[in-house]
C-alpha cells in the first residue's frame, strides 16, 4: 500500500514539471519571433524586418524674396459718341511687384495687396504653398507665409491665377535658399504637381516686361501657338476691300521680333527653375 501511495506521488511531481515546462515554452513563443531548428541541431532565429525610415521634414526659417510679373489690367474708361457717354473696358499690361515671406506664425497663408485682389488669387496662394512646402519638405507649421503685391494705384482690383507659378518660385526661393535672376520674369499658372498651365494676355504681358527693362521671359509650354490677324486687301473693280484673316504663328518668334525680349517656355517648375536661378546660385 505505501508502495503505490510513493509511486503516485511520483507520478504527480512529475506532471507538474511537465505543465511548467511547457508553459514556460509558450511564454516564450509569445514574446519573439520563434527558433527554427536546423537538421544539424542548430537553433537560427529568423531576422527581423526594420521599416524604412522617413526622412524628416525640414524646419524654415524666416525669409523674404521678390520679383516683378507681368499682369493685364483691365480700365474702365469713359468714352462720348455724339450725345451718348458709355464705358469702354481696356486691357493693358502692366508690371506689379510680389514678394513671398516667411516668418514665425501659425501656418497660416497671407496675401497683403495693393490694389485688392480677388479670390482666384488667394486660392493660387494655397496652391503654391502646398506645392513649394512639399518640394523642399520643409515644415511650415510655425511659419506663416505672406505673399504681397504692390500694382499700379489708378487700378482698382487685380486677380487671376496667372501668377501661381512665379509665386511658388518666390517661396522655394526663400525656403532653399537660392537667388533670382532680376532680369527674368514669368507669367503662368502652377497645379499640384509643379505643371505650368496657360494663361491669356500674352502679348499685353510682353510689352509690359519688354518696357520694364526685363530681358528674358518665360512663358508656358502652352501658350506657343497664339493667332495673328493679318490685314488681306483685295480690290475688285473700284471697290476696295480688306478684311483681317486668322494665322497662327509662334509666340516666341513674334514676341521676340516685335518687342525685343527674349522668350523661352517652361512645362514644368523645373524648366522654370533652370531659367529663374541667379547665375551662380545652387
Amino acid at each position: 500500500m505505501r508502495i503505490r501511495e510513493k509511486t503516485l506521488a511520483v507520478l504527480l511531481v512529475l506532471s507538474l514539471v511537465m505543465n511548467v515546462f511547457l508553459l514556460a515554452v509558450v511564454l516564450v513563443q509569445g514574446d519573439g519571433p520563434s527558433p527554427s531548428f536546423s537538421g544539424s541541431g542548430t537553433v537560427t532565429v529568423e531576422p527581423v524586418a526594420t521599416p524604412p525610415l522617413l526622412t524628416p521634414a525640414r524646419a524654415t526659417g524666416s525669409g523674404t524674396a521678390s520679383m516683378q510679373a507681368p499682369v493685364v489690367l483691365r480700365k474702365i474708361e469713359p468714352e462720348q459718341s455724339g450725345p451718348f457717354f458709355y464705358e469702354q473696358a481696356i486691357e493693358d499690361g502692366a508690371m506689379v511687384t510680389i514678394s513671398a515671406e516667411v516668418v514665425p506664425g501659425k501656418g497660416r497663408v497671407l496675401v497683403q495687396t495693393k490694389p485688392l485682389m480677388g479670390i482666384v488669387f488667394q486660392e493660387t496662394a494655397n496652391r503654391a504653398v502646398a506645392l513649394a512646402a512639399d518640394r523642399s519638405r520643409a515644415d511650415l507649421a510655425q511659419s506663416d507665409i505672406i505673399f504681397s503685391i504692390q500694382g499700379p494705384d489708378e487700378v482698382s482690383e487685380i486677380d487671376g491665377p496667372s501668377a501661381g507659378a512665379l509665386m511658388a518660385i518666390l517661396l522655394l526661393s526663400v525656403l532653399e535658399g537660392f537667388p533670382l535672376n532680376e532680369s527674368v520674369t514669368v507669367t503662368g499658372t502652377v497645379d499640384e504637381t509643379g505643371g505650368i498651365g496657360p494663361v491669356g494676355g500674352v502679348l499685353e504681358k510682353a510689352e509690359a516686361a519688354a518696357a520694364s527693362g526685363k530681358t528674358l521671359l518665360v512663358l508656358p509650354e502652352r501658350n506657343e501657338r497664339m493667332v495673328e490677324y493679318r490685314e488681306n486687301a483685295r480690290s475688285p473693280a473700284w471697290l476696295i476691300v480688306a478684311r483681317q484673316r486668322p494665322v497662327i504663328v509662334d509666340a516666341r518668334e513674334f514676341i521676340e521680333e516685335n518687342f525685343g525680349i527674349r522668350v523661352v517656355y517652361a512645362g514644368s517648375i523645373d524648366d522654370l527653375l533652370a531659367e529663374i536661378r541667379a547665375p551662380g546660385g545652387t
